[in-house]
């Protein structure tokens, strides 16, 4: 969405002089570069910055459009259907292609929703039925209206075909700036995005920074954010044009349609169990949009198409390998857990020393492997030993009420789940405070953290990862963020013991 939006508002330059033709992929790779580079001071004071410019820009169009409607009210016709019927029964099959020639005027309503998590339900609806859908509607019934009035002008922009000359550039600038707030909402989206993933387990930790103290969906990832825009960058260098670009991104956006319908489908029948009469005709009413969408675009696959196939491809198997990769790694660590019975026999007068220690475990059973080590078995037990393990909810928010479970396993030795849905950030201090407050007799002024540092080897049986699959997981674990940086641990309170799981 970034790449075409910007060129495409950049286009506008060719209309009022072609002699501006060479600057345009320039302006949109320095536009690119000023959009990614203003991501870190956050979602709502970019919001706040840009907010009254979008309403200009809908203005803007709408009044574009509605010059064109008067001048050639004869496009008003165009709301009844009985065209688009005759069309489709005059030329048979092939009429789906038209599918994809105006699959772009349906897009873009997408970006609305990425931002559901920061702006809410309330705030898009608004903003959908009062601005955004009037605007477009007669901005699109206007190029319809210059284009039979003047049929030459769809070879070119027909957009800035409804804009005076001497208009030009001042729309230019607009538009340009409205990209730019509309590509933003789909970043910011994808750090939302991102972040669910790796809650999901679908994903490596990535460094995360909170840009509202207000709202917790507004978040920042300077890695997400880099690499999303050498990707953007890279492809307007590479299609050097809006009209290249449109297969590419057409045939993105029918996929989505239609993985979305899909996915409502389950959501449907699985999570709100909605009869098949309900669900059937609902689906069936999408379905009929969203199959001659993708038939329509299916031939754009070789000039642009597969773009976005190889990097759902790529995204794929980076998600598969890692959520595979952790699971079997988890096992591993499992396997070398020990039952509580066991190791409170084998433990045999220790030295007690005061203080607490926490244990982090992966699974919330047995004893982890970091707390059998021979070492502390024999020497040293503390006078509080807390066994946590963060815990991930299918839903997006767990209130502070319900963070911890706490089990007491043995006189000094207690076992924390503490719960986090999958928009939440899992946090050390949060979750000493709660723990402080059911539990005040607890010392935690200065614990000590003990977690394992898993060394990957090779599993040869058939349960284990392909050898490609192993070394990509590898290179995914040795570039991720460590856990002490994510739960905000203490360094100089943190001991690490190295164990190897073959996966």
């Amino acid at each position: 969405t970034p790449a075409i939006s910007v060129v495409s508002a950049l286009e506008g330059l060719d209309v009022w002089t072609t002699a501006a033709h060479r600057f345009i992929v320039p302006l949109a790779v320095a536009v690119l570069v000023g959009l990614f580079a203003v991501q870190s001071r956050g979602t709502g004071k970019i919001g706040a910055l840009f907010g009254p410019v979008m309403l200009v820009w809908f203005a803007a169009i709408a009044a574009a459009g509605l010059w064109g409607i008067v001048r050639h009210p004869q496009i008003l016709a165009a709301l009844s259907p009985s065209y688009a019927a005759a069309f489709i029964v005059h030329n048979g099959a092939r009429s789906l292609l038209i599918f994809g020639a105006v699959v772009l005027c349906v897009t873009g309503a997408e970006a609305l929703y990425a931002d559901l998590a920061h702006f809410g339900r309330r705030a898009i609806t608004y903003a959908w039925y009062a601005g955004v859908f009037p605007a477009l509607v007669l901005n699109y019934f206007g190029q319809g209206a210059n284009a039979l009035a003047q049929p030459k002008s769809v070879l070119g922009s027909p957009f800035f075909g409804l804009v005076p000359h001497q208009l030009i550039i001042p729309m230019v600038l607009l538009a340009t700036v409205a990209t730019v707030i509309a590509s933003q909402a789909l970043i910011s989206g994808v750090f939302s995005l991102t972040y669910q993933a790796i809650q999901l387990g679908y994903s490596p930790r990535f460094r995360l920074v909170h840009t509202s103290r207000h709202y917790a969906g507004q978040i920042y990832m300077p890695t997400v954010n880099a690499l999303l825009g050498v990707v953007c960058i890279v492809l307007v260098l590479t299609f050097r044009s809006s009209n290249a670009l449109g297969g590419a991104y057409g045939l993105a956006v029918t996929i989505t349609m239609l993985t979305t319908t899909i996915a409502y489908s389950q959501l449907l029948r699985k999570a709100w169990k909605r009869p098949a009469w309900q669900c059937v005709p609902l689906i069936a009413l999408f379905l009929c949009w969203d199959i001659p969408f993708l038939i329509g675009n299916a031939s754009k696959f070789i000039s642009g198409g597969w773009v976005p196939f190889v990097m759902a491809l790529w995204l794929f198997t980076l998600f598969t390998t890692w959520n595979r990769g952790r699971r079997r790694l988890m096992e591993g660590l499992n396997e070398q857990t020990m039952p509580v019975e066991q190791f409170l026999r084998e433990v045999k007068e220790p030295t007690v020393v005061s203080g607490t220690a926490v244990f982090l475990s992966p699974e919330p059973r047995g004893i982890p492997f970091v707390l059998q080590h021979q070492w502390l078995r024999g020497h040293i037990i503390f006078d509080t030993i807390v066994l946590l393990t963060i815990m991930h909810s299918s839903r997006p928010f767990v209130s502070s009420e319900k963070r911890l479970e706490i089990e007491d396993l043995a006189p000094r030795l207690l076992r924390v789940k503490a719960w986090y849905g999958y928009m939440q950030e899992p946090g050390i201090r949060d979750i000493l405070a709660n723990l402080r407050k059911q539990r005040p007799g607890v010392d935690l002024a200065q614990p000590t953290y003990y977690l394992a540092s898993p060394k990957i080897g090779d599993d040869r049986s058939k349960h284990g990862l392909w050898r490609w699959q192993r070394n990509l997981f590898r290179w995914m674990a040795r570039n991720a963020r460590p856990l002490t940086d994510s739960l905000g641990l203490p360094p100089n309170s943190v001991v690490e013991f190295g164990v190897e799981v073959k996966i």
